[in-house]
């Protein structure tokens, strides 16, 4: 038995080129899909379901004489950059590659899982792993909760090779060893040694064949694995499990850093559940020290669905869904959850992608998983190639897999919603102002109200109303009441976002008609002829204390109380929406005082007249918009 590289010849049939598409589709973002592919296939492979699978990144700088059979690998990387020297993009690909092979020193980056089943299958010739992975293109027969649906992802190590290189080794569950190295690159052309048959007796003779540009290292004779141990770095296997070696690894000097971000946000789940261990280089993550390295290596976004996990104050909901098997969902809402996503997962913890558009304005981070093992494979079948979104043209029922996507998108936004309106504190009080501030007795609709009214003056005996800050903006005078930081979340003006992150264009109320011929000189007592001399430039009024609250839950009205620092003539107040992309003008529709005194209002202006000083203002007003809200308010007037 030879063993060496191989370049099976196309047979006059197709020429390949350099631009494979399996490798393409994760040159994106290299280590994210390496991370992803890797950890897949490991957790596909899990022999004991009691004990977490471990997986090892190790790169090492190897000689490039302790590569097997290089001297036939510099032979075909020559030979392919002749063959494409007029091709722009494979000469540049040739170009690299033969520097890096006629280097002294390559990367080489080992991958190795254990608590696997290994790579069975290494003796058939054909419907098995080993085929399937080693072999194969395009193909996967994994089924159930296994992550893989289109044979492509073995192509993401390929991606993170300058040669595009990779070696497989494995001892399986059947103590079954073996190896084979593949090489896939374009098509070439060279000669080789011809058998032909002439008058009864056996000649040879040289001829010309252009290669599949697919190659083999092993068996050369039939293309087949080796049953033998095998290493390129000393690392001795010696439990079941899978090595990947990568030769040529890409050189980025980030790339430790890269790959722990990228299993962090693919596989926090499987992490934190104790299904998953990870080490690279130096660095073990687990279960028990996950929370220090999502601090400190993790984005804003994977840090919100940690909160998730770890809160109590996290709402876990399980729904029986669409007659395919359980989902759950976590929600939690609070102020510092700015990203407004939620984790859409894989029943065994991958993530697939981030939901979002589900409110513009409302703090919150969800997880939501395929937990069942049917509604698992059910939207599998609409998973992108990257295992990154779901397409329901790749389903075999396009209209009811839209529909079923649809259904799972109005479960998720209707429980988040749900959640807020429940959770909604009644009262946002600037921190300190109830000490000094009470308010005086309003006739409220019903005698649950009044009863909640009483509560609200005595916060500190309420264990779920909590004192909020008074976040004062960039803008002076204009303060900013946030109900985001409430101790189970709060309720928010249902929006969407697209894609970028934008607002989503909604078509304005014009309930505000009715107060178009509102005047604003005749309210101030101003003549026209003077009025805009003597209405430009207003000051804005900082507050001494602010206080405001949900005063009508039913009916959407709010109850404003300031005090103000210095006193002004023809007094204004602006109301705004609070949007994850700025401040939006609100709709106020009706507005009047403690006395329940009509009050004007135009657009998102609320008219008061003059101010004094240290003088306590109530206002009560309403807005339109369907849903509760998060506001800004700020104080406008004349020097007196």
């Amino acid at each position: 038995m030879k063993i060496g590289w191989n370049f099976p010849s196309n047979d006059n049939g197709c020429v390949n080129g350099v631009s494979e598409a399996g490798i393409e589709t994760f040159r994106g973002d290299v280590f994210k899909s390496l991370a992803k592919e890797i950890c897949q296939n490991s957790l596909d492979a899990r022999l004991d379901d009691n004990k977490p699978v471990r997986i090892e990144f190790y790169l090492s700088n190897i000689d490039i004489q302790d590569i097997p059979d290089f001297e036939r690998l510099q032979e075909v990387f020559i030979l392919s950059k002749k063959y494409w020297e007029d091709n722009k993009k494979a000469n540049a690909f040739y170009k690299k590659a033969v520097e890096i092979l006629m280097s002294k020193k390559i990367r080489l980056l080992r991958i190795s899982d254990f608590n696997t089943t290994g790579i069975t299958g290494s003796r058939e010739k054909k419907s098995s792993n080993w085929i399937d992975l080693v072999k194969s293109s395009g193909v996967s027969n994994k089924t159930g909760t296994a992550g893989g649906s289109y044979g492509i992802g073995k192509n993401a190590p390929f991606a993170s090779s300058e040669l595009r290189i990779v070696y497989y080794r494995t001892l399986d569950k059947d103590n079954i060893r073996a190896y084979q190295g593949v090489a896939k690159l374009a098509s070439f052309e060279e000669e080789r040694l011809d058998k032909d048959n002439i008058w009864g007796s056996l000649s040879k003779k040289k001829k010309k064949i252009m290669t599949q540009g697919i190659g083999f290292y092993g068996n050369i004779e039939n293309n087949l694995p080796v049953f033998e141990d095998f290493s390129l770095d000393n690392f001795k296997r010696t439990e079941i499990g899978t090595d990947l070696y990568i030769l040529g690894f890409v050189k980025d000097d980030d790339w430790k850093n890269e790959m722990i971000k990228s299993v962090l946000s693919s596989y926090l789940l499987s992490i934190y559940n104790g299904d998953l261990e990870i080490i690279i280089e130096n660095i073990l993550i687990n279960k028990t020290n996950l929370e220090d390295l999502v601090q400190e290596y993790a984005d804003d976004l994977t840090k919100d669905y940690y909160q998730v996990l770890c809160s109590p104050n996290t709402v876990h909901k399980e729904k029986e869904f669409a007659g395919l098997g359980n989902i759950t969902l976590d929600i939690l809402i609070g102020k510092d959850l700015n990203k407004r996503k939620v984790l859409m997962a894989r029943g065994n913890g991958m993530k697939i992608f981030d939901k979002n558009r589900i409110s513009s304005t409302m703090q919150f981070a969800g997880i939501c998983i395929l937990k069942d093992r049917k509604v698992d494979e059910y939207f599998r079948s609409m998973e992108t190639q990257q295992h990154d979104k779901w397409e329901p043209n790749r389903h075999d029922n396009k209209k009811e897999a839209e529909k079923i996507i649809k259904e799972l998108y109005k479960f998720i936004k209707d429980e988040i919603k749900d959640l807020g309106r429940n959770t909604i504190l009644d009262e946002m009080d600037a921190v300190g102002a109830s000490e000094y501030l009470p308010d005086e007795v309003i006739e409220v609709k019903t005698k649950e109200q009044n009863k909640k009214e009483s509560l609200l003056n005595k916060t500190s005996s309420v264990s779920s109303l909590k004192k909020i800050e008074v976040i004062t903006s960039n803008k002076e005078g204009t303060q900013i009441i946030d109900e985001a930081n409430l101790n189970n979340g709060n309720i928010n003006v249902e929006g969407e976002i697209n894609d970028n992150g934008d607002l989503v264009a909604r078509k304005k109320h014009n309930k505000s008609n009715k107060q178009t011929d509102f005047n604003v000189y005749e309210y101030f007592g101003i003549s026209s002829n003077e009025g805009d001399s003597l209405l430009e430039n207003p000051s804005k009024i900082e507050p001494l204390s602010f206080r405001l609250f949900l005063y009508d839950k039913n009916n959407k009205e709010y109850k404003l109380s300031f005090v103000p620092k210095r006193s002004s003539c023809n007094s204004y107040i602006k109301i705004y929406l609070m949007g994850e992309q700025g401040s939006i003008p609100a709709s106020v529709s009706t507005a009047y005082d403690s006395k329940k005194n009509k009050m004007s209002c135009k657009n998102n202006n609320i008219y008061i007249g003059d101010l004094i000083a240290n003088q306590k203002y109530t206002i009560i007003y309403s807005i339109d918009n369907d849903e509760l809200c998060s506001m800004e308010v700020s104080i406008h007037g004349y020097n007196k």
